[in-house]
C-alpha cells in the first residue's frame, strides 16, 4: 500500500514537472508580463536628464578628437529590462555594466579602427517598450530620443569638422540613429556630404522612408556606396517569434518627431557579407569574422573567427546559418534573445566595411574638390 508520503511526494514532482513545463512553453509571455512597467507614462516621474557636458553622460568617448580618420556617433542597443520605469535612470547599474561589457565592446568595437567613436548613455526606453506600440512604448522612446539628439548636437560641436562621418544604432539605438538622419542630416548638405555610412542593426527599417523622409540617404546597394544606409536583423533558424514581431510591425518618425507605427512594412535588408540588398546567399567562405568582445577590452580587436556563418536575406530579414560554436549563437531562454549579445557576428565585416566606405567618401570628397574649383568653362560637357 502507497503511504501518503509517497502519494504526496508524487503528486508534488507531478505539480513541479507541469508548472516548468508551462514555465517552458509560456516563457516569453511570462517574461514579458514581469517587465511591464506598472505604472502608466504619464504619471512615471522621468530620471533626471544627462548634461553631456560631462564626460561621465558618454559611455564612450575619445582620448584624443581628431583621432583616426572618421567620427562615429554610436547609439547603444537596449540594456534596461526593469519594470521599475518606462525611462532608465543612467544611475542603473545592471543597465551601465551590460552597457559597458556586453553592448559596447561588440556593437561599437567594430568601428574603433575607422576613427574616434563617440556613445551617449541616455535615458533609452526599457525592454518592454519594443513590444507596445501603445502610448506608453512610444513615448518612452521620444523621451530617449530627445537625450540622443542632444547628445549629437554635443558631439557636432565638439568634433573637428570636415572629417567623414559614421552612425551607428543598434536595436532602439537604430531608430534614434533615424532620427538624426531625418532631423538632422538628410536637410543638411554638409553633414550628408561628409556621412560615410549608416548602420542600424537589429531594428527595422521601412524601405517607404527612401521615398519620401530619406529621399536624399538611399540604401547601401554595394561595397563602394557612400551617403547611404546599411540595416539587418540578424537570426537564426527557430526565432520564427522575432522574426514576425519584426516583420509585422517597425516604427518611423513623423515630421513632429513623433513615432508612427506601420504593419506590415517592406523592410530593408542589407547582407553583411555580400554588402548588397540581393536575396542571393552569401556563402560562408566569404564571411571575414565573428568575435566576442566582452569585459572591458573595448578598444582592443579581438581575434577573428572567419567563415563561422553564410546570410541571405529573405522578406526583409537575414537569416545566418547557425555557428558551429555555441558561443555565438543568440541565447533562447526567458527574454536572453532580447538583450545585448555577447558576440557580435559580423564584427570584423563591420569593422573592413566602414573603413572602406571612409576611404571610398574621402576619394569622393577629393573628385568633388576637384570639381568646384574647375572654372565654368571647364565644366562644361567635354
Amino acid at each position: 500500500m502507497v503511504s501518503w508520503r509517497t502519494s504526496f511526494g508524487i503528486a508534488a514532482f507531478a505539480l513541479a514537472f507541469i508548472l516548468s513545463v508551462v514555465a517552458v512553453v509560456f516563457q516569453d509571455n511570462i517574461t514579458l508580463f514581469s517587465l511591464n512597467p506598472r505604472t502608466p507614462f504619464q504619471t512615471d516621474t522621468p530620471p533626471p536628464p544627462p548634461a553631456y557636458g560631462a564626460r561621465g553622460a558618454w559611455v564612450l568617448w575619445p582620448d584624443d578628437l581628431g583621432a583616426g580618420e572618421a567620427d562615429v556617433f554610436y547609439v547603444h542597443s537596449t540594456t534596461y529590462a526593469s519594470n521599475n520605469h518606462w525611462n532608465a535612470p543612467l544611475t542603473d547599474n545592471v543597465a551601465d555594466a551590460v552597457l559597458r561589457g556586453v553592448a559596447a565592446p561588440n556593437e561599437a568595437g567594430p568601428f574603433m579602427l575607422a576613427g574616434a567613436v563617440y556613445g551617449p548613455r541616455y535615458r533609452q526606453a526599457t525592454l518592454f517598450s519594443s513590444f507596445t506600440h501603445k502610448f506608453d512604448g512610444l513615448a518612452a522612446h521620444e523621451m530617449a530620443y530627445k537625450d540622443v539628439e542632444n547628445a549629437f548636437l554635443h558631439f557636432l560641436a565638439e568634433r573637428p569638422v570636415d572629417r567623414p562621418i559614421i552612425l551607428v544604432g543598434y536595436g532602439q539605438g537604430g531608430l534614434h540613429v533615424l532620427g538624426l538622419l531625418q532631423f538632422h542630416i538628410a536637410g543638411n548638405e554638409n553633414l550628408r556630404r561628409n556621412l560615410a555610412a549608416t548602420y542600424i542593426i537589429g531594428q527595422a527599417v521601412s524601405v517607404s522612408v527612401f521615398e519620401d523622409a530619406l529621399l536624399t540617404i538611399p540604401p547601401c546597394a554595394s561595397k563602394e556606396d557612400i551617403r547611404c544606409i546599411i540595416s539587418y536583423i540578424d537570426l537564426e533558424s527557430g526565432f520564427e517569434a522575432e522574426e514576425d514581431r519584426h516583420s509585422q510591425r517597425a516604427l518611423i518618425w513623423n515630421d513632429d518627431r513623433n513615432l508612427i507605427s506601420l504593419r506590415n512594412p517592406e523592410i530593408l535588408c542589407v547582407n553583411p557579407i555580400s554588402w548588397t540588398i540581393s536575396e542571393l546567399a552569401a556563402d560562408p567562405q566569404a564571411h571575414l569574422g565573428a568575435a566576442s568582445a566582452t569585459g572591458p577590452r573595448i578598444r582592443e580587436t579581438p581575434p577573428p573567427i572567419a567563415a563561422a556563418t553564410g546570410a541571405q536575406c529573405r522578406n526583409g530579414i537575414l537569416a545566418v546559418d547557425s555557428p558551429p560554436q555555441d558561443f555565438l549563437r543568440r541565447r533562447h531562454w526567458f527574454g536572453n534573445q532580447w538583450r545585448p549579445q555577447d558576440f557580435n557576428l559580423f564584427y570584423h565585416d563591420l569593422a573592413a566595411d566602414s573603413g572602406r566606405r571612409v576611404d571610398n567618401l574621402k576619394l569622393r570628397l577629393a573628385v568633388e574638390a576637384v570639381d568646384l574649383s574647375a572654372s565654368p568653362e571647364d565644366k562644361g560637357p567635354k
